[in-house]
Protein backbone atom coordinates (compact mmCIF):
# COMPACT_ATOMS: atom_id res chain seq x y z
CA UNK A 1 0.00 0.00 0.00
CA UNK A 2 1.30 3.44 -0.94
CA UNK A 3 -0.37 6.73 -0.21
CA UNK A 4 0.58 10.38 -0.61
CA UNK A 5 -0.35 12.98 1.98
CA UNK A 6 -3.55 14.73 0.96
CA UNK A 7 -5.53 17.74 2.12
CA UNK A 8 -8.72 15.66 2.00
CA UNK A 9 -7.42 13.17 4.57
CA UNK A 10 -5.93 15.87 6.80
CA UNK A 11 -9.35 17.51 7.08
CA UNK A 12 -11.30 14.31 7.74
CA UNK A 13 -12.97 13.61 11.08
CA UNK A 14 -10.87 10.50 11.81
CA UNK A 15 -7.60 12.34 11.28
CA UNK A 16 -8.79 15.26 13.40
CA UNK A 17 -9.84 12.92 16.21
CA UNK A 18 -6.42 11.26 16.39
CA UNK A 19 -4.66 14.62 16.29
CA UNK A 20 -6.67 15.76 19.30
CA UNK A 21 -5.72 12.57 21.10
CA UNK A 22 -2.08 13.45 20.54
CA UNK A 23 -2.72 16.99 21.75
CA UNK A 24 -4.17 15.48 24.92
CA UNK A 25 -0.85 13.67 25.55
CA UNK A 26 1.04 16.89 24.77
CA UNK A 27 -1.10 18.88 27.22
CA UNK A 28 -0.43 16.36 30.00
CA UNK A 29 3.30 16.78 29.47
CA UNK A 30 2.87 20.56 29.39
CA UNK A 31 1.17 20.38 32.77
CA UNK A 32 4.30 18.63 34.09
CA UNK A 33 6.94 21.01 32.70
CA UNK A 34 8.60 21.46 36.09
CA UNK A 35 9.03 17.72 36.50
CA UNK A 36 10.46 17.40 32.97
CA UNK A 37 12.95 20.20 33.63
CA UNK A 38 14.09 18.56 36.85
CA UNK A 39 14.83 15.31 35.02
CA UNK A 40 16.58 17.11 32.16
CA UNK A 41 18.66 19.28 34.47
CA UNK A 42 19.76 16.42 36.73
CA UNK A 43 20.58 14.03 33.89
CA UNK A 44 21.63 16.18 30.93
CA UNK A 45 23.28 19.22 32.52
CA UNK A 46 26.99 19.82 32.11
CA UNK A 47 27.55 18.36 35.58
CA UNK A 48 24.67 15.93 35.47
CA UNK A 49 26.63 13.39 37.51
CA UNK A 50 26.17 15.60 40.59
CA UNK A 51 22.46 14.83 40.37
CA UNK A 52 20.08 16.37 42.91
CA UNK A 53 22.75 18.67 44.37
CA UNK A 54 22.95 20.63 41.10
CA UNK A 55 19.17 20.78 40.66
CA UNK A 56 18.81 22.48 44.07
CA UNK A 57 21.17 25.36 43.25
CA UNK A 58 19.63 28.84 42.78
CA UNK A 59 18.39 29.52 39.22
CA UNK A 60 21.13 32.03 38.39
CA UNK A 61 23.81 29.49 39.22
CA UNK A 62 22.09 27.01 36.94
CA UNK A 63 23.23 29.09 33.99
CA UNK A 64 26.63 27.47 34.43
CA UNK A 65 25.15 24.06 33.86
CA UNK A 66 22.64 24.51 31.04
CA UNK A 67 21.56 21.02 29.88
CA UNK A 68 22.36 20.13 26.30
CA UNK A 69 21.59 17.16 24.10
CA UNK A 70 23.76 16.61 21.02
CA UNK A 71 24.94 20.20 21.37
CA UNK A 72 21.43 21.67 21.52
CA UNK A 73 20.00 23.30 24.64
CA UNK A 74 17.50 20.90 26.18
CA UNK A 75 14.57 21.85 28.39
CA UNK A 76 10.83 21.24 28.62
CA UNK A 77 10.08 24.00 26.10
CA UNK A 78 12.35 22.38 23.50
CA UNK A 79 10.86 18.94 24.15
CA UNK A 80 7.29 20.21 23.90
CA UNK A 81 8.00 22.30 20.81
CA UNK A 82 9.57 19.34 19.00
CA UNK A 83 6.47 17.28 19.80
CA UNK A 84 3.94 19.61 18.27
CA UNK A 85 2.25 18.14 15.20
CA UNK A 86 4.48 20.02 12.82
CA UNK A 87 4.00 19.71 9.10
CA UNK A 88 3.57 16.17 7.77
CA UNK A 89 3.37 14.59 11.23
CA UNK A 90 -0.28 15.70 11.44
CA UNK A 91 -0.94 13.31 8.54
CA UNK A 92 1.65 10.62 9.30
CA UNK A 93 0.51 9.73 12.81
CA UNK A 94 -3.21 9.34 11.97
CA UNK A 95 -2.40 7.58 8.68
CA UNK A 96 -0.21 4.99 10.41
CA UNK A 97 -2.76 4.37 13.16
CA UNK A 98 -5.80 4.19 10.90
CA UNK A 99 -4.00 1.53 8.86
CA UNK A 100 -3.35 -0.65 11.88
CA UNK A 101 -5.54 -2.59 14.29
CA UNK A 102 -3.94 -2.43 17.71
CA UNK A 103 -5.27 -4.41 20.65
CA UNK A 104 -3.92 -4.72 24.22
CA UNK A 105 -1.85 -7.79 23.27
CA UNK A 106 -0.43 -6.47 19.99
CA UNK A 107 3.37 -6.61 19.88
CA UNK A 108 4.72 -3.36 18.48
CA UNK A 109 8.14 -2.00 17.55
CA UNK A 110 8.56 1.73 16.92
CA UNK A 111 11.89 2.47 15.22
CA UNK A 112 13.66 5.81 15.56
CA UNK A 113 11.15 7.32 17.94
CA UNK A 114 13.50 9.52 19.94
CA UNK A 115 11.43 11.35 22.58
CA UNK A 116 8.39 11.63 20.29
CA UNK A 117 4.80 11.14 21.40
CA UNK A 118 4.17 8.25 19.02
CA UNK A 119 5.24 5.30 21.26
CA UNK A 120 3.43 6.98 24.17
CA UNK A 121 0.23 7.01 22.13
CA UNK A 122 0.77 3.36 21.18
CA UNK A 123 1.22 2.47 24.85
CA UNK A 124 -2.33 3.67 25.50
CA UNK A 125 -3.54 0.94 23.14
CA UNK A 126 -1.11 -1.93 23.79
CA UNK A 127 0.90 -3.18 26.75
CA UNK A 128 3.66 -4.53 24.45
CA UNK A 129 5.37 -1.49 22.93
CA UNK A 130 9.12 -1.51 22.27
CA UNK A 131 10.76 1.70 21.10
CA UNK A 132 14.33 1.91 19.78
CA UNK A 133 16.75 4.66 18.87
CA UNK A 134 20.52 5.08 18.91
CA UNK A 135 21.17 7.57 21.73
CA UNK A 136 21.73 5.88 25.08
CA UNK A 137 20.94 8.77 27.42
CA UNK A 138 17.78 9.66 25.55
CA UNK A 139 16.44 6.11 25.51
CA UNK A 140 17.51 5.20 29.05
CA UNK A 141 16.74 8.50 30.82
CA UNK A 142 14.61 11.06 29.00
CA UNK A 143 12.10 8.82 27.23
CA UNK A 144 11.34 6.62 30.28
CA UNK A 145 10.89 9.79 32.35
CA UNK A 146 8.24 11.09 29.94
CA UNK A 147 6.47 7.71 30.02
CA UNK A 148 6.56 7.72 33.83
CA UNK A 149 5.00 11.18 33.96
CA UNK A 150 2.12 9.89 31.84
CA UNK A 151 1.97 6.58 33.75
CA UNK A 152 2.45 4.63 30.53
CA UNK A 153 4.61 1.59 29.84
CA UNK A 154 7.02 1.70 26.91
CA UNK A 155 10.10 -0.53 26.70
CA UNK A 156 12.84 1.82 25.48
CA UNK A 157 16.01 0.29 24.06
CA UNK A 158 19.19 1.45 22.37
CA UNK A 159 19.30 -0.20 18.96
CA UNK A 160 20.19 0.40 15.33
CA UNK A 161 17.54 0.40 12.59
CA UNK A 162 19.89 -1.32 10.14
CA UNK A 163 20.90 -4.06 12.59
CA UNK A 164 18.02 -4.71 14.98
CA UNK A 165 18.67 -6.99 17.94
CA UNK A 166 15.13 -8.44 17.88
CA UNK A 167 14.66 -12.00 16.73
CA UNK A 168 12.90 -12.96 13.51
CA UNK A 169 9.09 -12.92 13.50
CA UNK A 170 8.74 -11.03 16.78
CA UNK A 171 6.28 -8.19 16.13
CA UNK A 172 2.75 -7.74 14.80
CA UNK A 173 3.59 -4.19 13.70
CA UNK A 174 6.79 -2.31 13.00
CA UNK A 175 6.31 1.45 12.75
CA UNK A 176 8.96 3.77 11.37
CA UNK A 177 7.65 7.33 11.15
CA UNK A 178 9.73 9.81 9.16
CA UNK A 179 13.06 8.19 10.02
CA UNK A 180 14.64 6.46 7.03
CA UNK A 181 15.27 9.73 5.16
CA UNK A 182 17.63 10.66 8.03
CA UNK A 183 19.76 7.51 8.06
CA UNK A 184 22.53 9.00 5.92
CA UNK A 185 21.73 12.66 6.43
CA UNK A 186 24.58 15.16 6.18
CA UNK A 187 24.80 18.93 6.52
CA UNK A 188 26.27 20.84 3.62
CA UNK A 189 26.45 24.65 3.85
CA UNK A 190 23.80 24.49 6.53
CA UNK A 191 21.43 22.44 4.33
CA UNK A 192 20.45 18.83 5.19
CA UNK A 193 21.12 16.46 2.31
CA UNK A 194 20.97 12.71 1.78
CA UNK A 195 22.87 11.09 -1.06
CA UNK A 196 21.81 7.56 0.00
CA UNK A 197 25.39 6.45 -0.67
CA UNK A 198 25.08 3.16 1.18
CA UNK A 199 21.30 2.79 0.79
CA UNK A 200 20.85 2.26 4.50
CA UNK A 201 17.13 2.80 4.04
CA UNK A 202 16.93 -0.52 2.14
CA UNK A 203 18.93 -2.32 4.84
CA UNK A 204 16.63 -0.94 7.52
CA UNK A 205 13.48 -1.99 5.67
CA UNK A 206 14.85 -5.52 5.26
CA UNK A 207 15.40 -5.58 9.03
CA UNK A 208 11.81 -4.42 9.66
CA UNK A 209 10.49 -7.22 7.46
CA UNK A 210 12.75 -9.73 9.22
CA UNK A 211 11.44 -8.94 12.72
CA UNK A 212 7.74 -8.64 11.82
CA UNK A 213 5.61 -11.79 11.99
CA UNK A 214 4.22 -13.42 8.84
CA UNK A 215 1.08 -11.48 8.02
CA UNK A 216 2.20 -8.55 10.17
CA UNK A 217 2.68 -5.03 8.85
CA UNK A 218 5.62 -2.70 8.43
CA UNK A 219 4.22 0.84 8.35
CA UNK A 220 6.64 3.47 7.03
CA UNK A 221 6.32 7.16 6.38
CA UNK A 222 8.99 9.32 4.83
CA UNK A 223 9.57 12.94 3.85
CA UNK A 224 8.74 13.37 0.18
CA UNK A 225 9.41 16.25 -2.22
CA UNK A 226 11.13 17.14 -5.46
CA UNK A 227 14.90 17.66 -5.58
CA UNK A 228 14.58 21.41 -6.06
CA UNK A 229 12.60 21.65 -2.81
CA UNK A 230 14.55 19.32 -0.51
CA UNK A 231 17.85 17.46 -0.90
CA UNK A 232 17.15 15.28 2.13
CA UNK A 233 13.62 14.09 1.30
CA UNK A 234 12.91 11.16 -1.00
CA UNK A 235 12.14 12.28 -4.52
CA UNK A 236 9.92 10.41 -6.97
CA UNK A 237 12.70 8.53 -8.77
CA UNK A 238 14.32 7.28 -5.56
CA UNK A 239 10.98 6.38 -3.97
CA UNK A 240 9.91 4.53 -7.12
CA UNK A 241 13.13 2.51 -7.12
CA UNK A 242 12.67 1.63 -3.44
CA UNK A 243 9.03 0.63 -3.92
CA UNK A 244 9.92 -1.59 -6.86
CA UNK A 245 12.61 -3.33 -4.80
CA UNK A 246 10.04 -4.25 -2.14
CA UNK A 247 7.09 -4.76 -4.48
CA UNK A 248 6.64 -8.39 -3.37
CA UNK A 249 6.01 -7.16 0.17
CA UNK A 250 3.58 -4.36 -0.64
CA UNK A 251 0.27 -4.83 1.16
CA UNK A 252 -1.57 -3.47 -1.87
CA UNK A 253 0.27 -2.81 -5.13
CA UNK A 254 -0.17 0.58 -6.78
CA UNK A 255 -1.09 0.08 -10.43
CA UNK A 256 0.38 3.37 -11.58
CA UNK A 257 3.29 4.82 -9.59
CA UNK A 258 2.95 8.06 -11.53
CA UNK A 259 0.02 8.78 -9.22
CA UNK A 260 2.50 9.69 -6.51
CA UNK A 261 4.54 12.12 -8.59
CA UNK A 262 5.46 15.26 -6.62
CA UNK A 263 4.20 17.89 -9.04
CA UNK A 264 3.81 21.66 -8.98
CA UNK A 265 0.18 21.04 -8.03
CA UNK A 266 1.34 18.92 -5.06
CA UNK A 267 3.73 21.66 -3.96
CA UNK A 268 1.00 24.30 -4.14
CA UNK A 269 -1.42 22.06 -2.21
CA UNK A 270 1.17 21.51 0.53
CA UNK A 271 2.02 25.20 0.79
CA UNK A 272 -1.67 26.09 1.10
CA UNK A 273 -2.35 23.29 3.56
CA UNK A 274 0.47 24.12 5.97
CA UNK A 275 -0.12 27.88 5.87
CA UNK A 276 -3.83 27.48 6.63
CA UNK A 277 -3.94 24.63 9.13
CA UNK A 278 -0.59 24.03 10.84
CA UNK A 279 2.46 25.83 12.27
CA UNK A 280 4.19 27.12 9.17
CA UNK A 281 7.46 28.79 8.31
CA UNK A 282 7.34 30.21 4.75
CA UNK A 283 11.06 29.51 4.45
CA UNK A 284 10.51 25.81 5.16
CA UNK A 285 10.23 23.67 2.01
CA UNK A 286 6.57 22.75 1.37
CA UNK A 287 7.24 19.02 1.16
CA UNK A 288 4.76 16.20 1.65
CA UNK A 289 4.84 12.74 3.21
CA UNK A 290 4.59 9.33 1.63
CA UNK A 291 3.21 6.30 3.43
CA UNK A 292 4.18 2.73 2.54
CA UNK A 293 2.80 -0.47 4.09
CA UNK A 294 4.66 -3.75 3.67
CA UNK A 295 3.86 -7.22 4.94
CA UNK A 296 5.65 -10.53 5.30
CA UNK A 297 4.01 -13.16 3.10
Amino acid sequence: MIELLSEEKIKSDDYSRIRWEFYDIWNKLFANKIQIDKVVFRKFGKFWFLGDFISKLPPLNNLWFIPKFNGIVLNSDVILRSNQLWMARAWEYPWALLNSHISPNTRILDVGSGHSLFPLYLAQKSSNVDSVDTDERQMKILCPALADILKLKVNYFVDDAVNLSAKDNTYDYVFCISVIEHLEEEMENGIPINRHTNKLDRRAIREFIRVVKPGGKVILTLDYASKDISLRSFDFDYAKDLIEEFSANLLKPLDNLDEIQFTTETENEMRKLWSEFFPYDPAYPPGAALGIILTKR
